[in-house]
């Protein structure tokens, strides 16, 4: 059977247009949930020097003496902008922290701490997912800050629950549940709601392509 090549160059233009709009529904509703939760989550980000194992090692070193420090203060926050006002309140004193740890294993590196906001890539925490967008962060950069870099939450938070199984425990849940509003729960506790979870996949398939 011959097949007309204007039915062809039809049905190609189609298909483009099909995949152009699903990137864009795509894209929008990642920006769109992202808006949803911004205002109410604040997210914690250790930029290491460089790539080698060193400089790695000493981010989690870094990142774990932070932790240690600012846990008892974030303990008692039952708000974002109370966690915030802690988070500023400190800032010095956690830039302390960091660069004793730095000084510690000998290396002369800078050490910026700061509260900003910070466009994140679609980001996984256990079984939870916080969609792409610009999020407000407390970042500690060492040296060049041009390493890989490790994130979590700091509210909610997460950043003192373990998800090294991969799955968030129930404690890490029920704070989720208890600081955000059901629309935002069910944004990031995706695996519950199929419409979510299948454009949560797009946008990491979508994310993939582009990196």
């Amino acid at each position: 059977m011959k097949i007309d090549k204007h039915t062809v160059i039809l049905s190609a233009i189609l298909v483009i247009l099909f995949g152009m709009a699903v990137v864009f529904d795509t894209l929008l509703f990642a920006k769109q949930a992202s808006e949803l939760l911004k205002d109410d989550v604040i997210r914690f980000h250790v930029l290491a020097n460089s790539d080698s194992a060193e400089d790695q090692q000493l981010k989690e070193e870094v990142r774990d003496a932070v932790m240690k420090y600012m846990e008892p203060f974030l303990d008692t926050a039952d708000s974002v902008d109370e966690s915030r006002r802690l988070l500023l309140k400190n800032i010095d004193a956690m830039q302390a922290v960091a660069e004793n740890v730095v000084t510690s294993r000998d290396k002369n590196y800078d050490v910026r701490v700061e509260i900003a906001q910070v466009q994140f890539p679609t980001k996984k925490y256990g079984d939870i997912i916080f969609p792409a967008g610009v999020y407000e962060a407390c970042r500690v950069l060492i040296g060049e800050a041009s390493g890989a870099n490790w994130w979590c939450v700091m509210f909610p938070p997460l950043c003192y629950v373990d998800a090294s199984m991969g799955v968030l425990p129930l404690e890490g849940k029920e704070e989720l549940e208890k600081n955000l509003t059901d629309a935002q729960y069910k944004i990031v506790a995706f695996q519950k709601e199929k419409p979510y979870k299948i454009r949560f996949k797009l946008l990491e398939w979508l994310e993939g392509v582009l990196n």
